[in-house]
């Protein structure tokens, strides 16, 4: 049989691992200063808890979700995060913790169409601060943003955009309008945002399509429709991201395709990640828990693409040994039994049963500094030659005076 990866599925070899454990890694460090704790909720969810919040009419739930049926039970590889946050928080009843500071990482699951930067197993790490209502959390994870995006050396092509979407009666009184301006060009439109039109019209302004770009160059926009308050929130968040000197352009056209968010989206787009250009986007939502039968929680958050943000970044190298064990074929059980005691006692060894000495040197003198030679006569003299490649020396030891003498050479069991 011929088989074949998934389409929009990944192998990850080596080199991808050490990558993306290498972005993680710095990540962690930066969401530690701003003192969130990792949770991780389960792949799985009942399908209804998406269809509940993403909307039913929203892309992921009317067209991208992997769902399964096992007996009266349905379930749905999770397509996101946020709305496994806030369940969690519903079903442990947190609320007495409030506020919390939470962040997950792992995969996700979306039908979509493969391209660079889109694969329908794909890696997120998100943030949700749960409890705050302030405009100065709803900054303060935006600064976290930027801190990642300078941490990575970013800031040339990586741009923050940000829009507010005001309450949600707003949205739904802008949605009649915008609806209303709309339909004289219906038939132009592109076939998408004709279902899109009375199913879920603010997607529309997601389109690329060149016919409907033309038609909505003179629509109406939400800022335009948004009251006082909420015009009053959005002017702070602007102040205070210029008070930190975090850049940013207003993008009136933003709004995100879910139907939980209000106040303040947002989204770091790079120039370098081609149509799938987002590399952070979230917002704030403060209706989520309580549609999930929660108690009403004000909450902001946002989510990284891994597989995104590892384009962008260049290659790891990969890390070396600490030591290569050379035997001849002959010794083989007594080099293997010294490559256990070495690793138990915490170093790093590279050994491998086959190949004489000249292949097994040029092997490992690509991963390692020092070599430990133990020959037919080191191993009848019960002694072992330690040689530094960098500097050529080498010097005969005692085998039994091989843990000291490592110690005192090698600086810190991380040191080649």
């Amino acid at each position: 049989m011929d088989f074949k990866k998934a389409r929009g599925f990944q192998d990850f070899f080596e080199e991808d691992c050490l990558k993306f454990d290498n972005t993680l890694s710095e990540l962690f460090k930066i969401l530690k200063r701003f003192d969130f704790s990792r949770v991780e909720p389960p792949l799985l969810e009942d399908t209804n808890l998406f269809k509940r919040t993403l909307g039913s009419e929203s892309d992921i739930v009317s067209k991208e979700m992997y769902s399964l049926q096992k007996g009266k039970e349905n379930f749905t590889l999770r397509p996101e995060g946020t709305a496994s946050i806030a369940r969690m928080l519903v079903t442990q009843n947190n609320y007495r913790q409030l506020p919390l500071r939470w962040f997950y990482y792992g995969p996700m699951f979306r039908h979509e169409r493969p391209q660079k930067g889109r694969f329908r197993q794909f890696h997120q790490l998100g943030i949700e601060s749960l409890g705050d209502s302030q405009t100065e959390t709803d900054v303060e994870i935006l600064s976290m943003a930027w801190l990642i995006v300078k941490k990575f050396n970013l800031k040339s092509h990586v741009f923050l955009e940000i829009n507010s979407l005001g309450k949600k009666e707003e949205r739904d009184q802008y949605k009649k309008q915008f609806q209303k301006y709309l339909f004289p060009f219906k038939n132009k439109l592109s076939k998408d945002s004709q279902i899109r039109l009375n199913k879920n019209p603010l997607r529309i302004w997601d389109s690329k399509e060149e016919e409907d770009q033309d038609i909505l160059k003179k629509a109406p926009l939400l800022i335009e429709n948004l009251d006082s308050s909420s015009l009053q929130r959005y002017s702070e968040i602007k102040n205070l991201l210029k008070d930190l000197k975090i850049p940013f352009k207003e993008k009136p056209q933003l709004v995100r395709g879910l139907d939980y968010y209000n106040d303040l989206v947002f989204e770091w787009t790079s120039s370098q990640l081609g149509s799938q250009s987002a590399l952070i986007a979230g917002g704030r939502y403060d209706t989520l828990v309580e549609q999930l039968g929660g108690i009403q929680t004000p909450a902001v958050g946002w989510a990284l693409g891994l597989e995104r943000l590892n384009l962008l970044c260049p290659a790891v190298k990969k890390p070396t040994l600490q030591i290569a064990l050379i035997s001849s074929g002959e010794g083989t059980q007594k080099a293997y039994k010294l490559a256990y005691q070495l690793r138990s006692e915490g170093y790093s060894v590279y050994y491998r049963f086959s190949g004489n000495f000249s292949k097994q040197m040029k092997r490992a003198s690509s991963k390692c500094l020092w070599f430990l030679i133990y020959g037919q006569k080191e191993q009848k003299q019960e002694s072992i030659i330690l040689k530094n490649l960098k500097t050529k020396k080498q010097v005969s030891l005692a085998l039994s005076d091989l843990s000291q003498e490592l110690n005192k050479r090698l600086n810190s069991l991380d040191t080649c």
